[in-house]
């Protein structure tokens, strides 16, 4: 298992470098781009919430915000049942912005997918086939791999 997840890690700092500057060609900062994600991943978050998803104080997280709202990446609106608070979504350009950031990453290991040997290819869907079983939210917390399983079990 160790050497699966040091050629997760090698991978990932692969493609990192190789999106480098697709990252930074969107002129936003990273704390922004944190925030879009936390936002992305949880629309509707108030500004506390999302100050605290990003470990920084409320006037820290209004800053990027601001700036956001500007650039046209996110929707800051009132909370239609408490008017006090306001809630967060990314608009279309921001959804796309997050999207450009997942789909580099995509792509690049897209491109290189054509060059592995097709028992290669069946061997890698059949661990993300895996890996995608065990990470869903509602999966259940004990390991189900045939090799975590005591002898004898099923």
């Amino acid at each position: 298992m160790a050497s699966v997840a040091t050629g997760l890690e090698r991978l990932a700092d692969i493609v990192i470098r190789m999106h480098t500057d697709e990252l930074l060609s969107v002129d936003i900062t990273m704390q922004q781009a944190k925030a879009l994600h936390v936002i992305a991943t949880d629309p509707g978050i108030g500004v506390s919430g999302l100050a605290a998803r990003l470990r920084v104080g409320p006037p820290t997280a209004s800053g990027s915000l601001e700036r956001l709202v500007e650039m046209g990446l996110v929707d800051r609106r009132q909370d239609p049942l408490d008017r006090r608070h306001v809630v967060l979504s990314l608009t279309a350009e921001g959804r796309a912005v997050v999207g450009r950031f997942r789909d580099v990453g995509v792509d690049i290991l897209g491109r290189h997918l054509r060059y592995l040997h097709p028992d290669e290819l069946a061997g890698l869907q059949v661990g993300l086939d895996g890996l995608l079983r065990v990470m869903r939210p509602d999966a259940p917390p004990t390991p189900t791999s045939p090799s975590a399983r005591p002898e004898g079990a099923p």
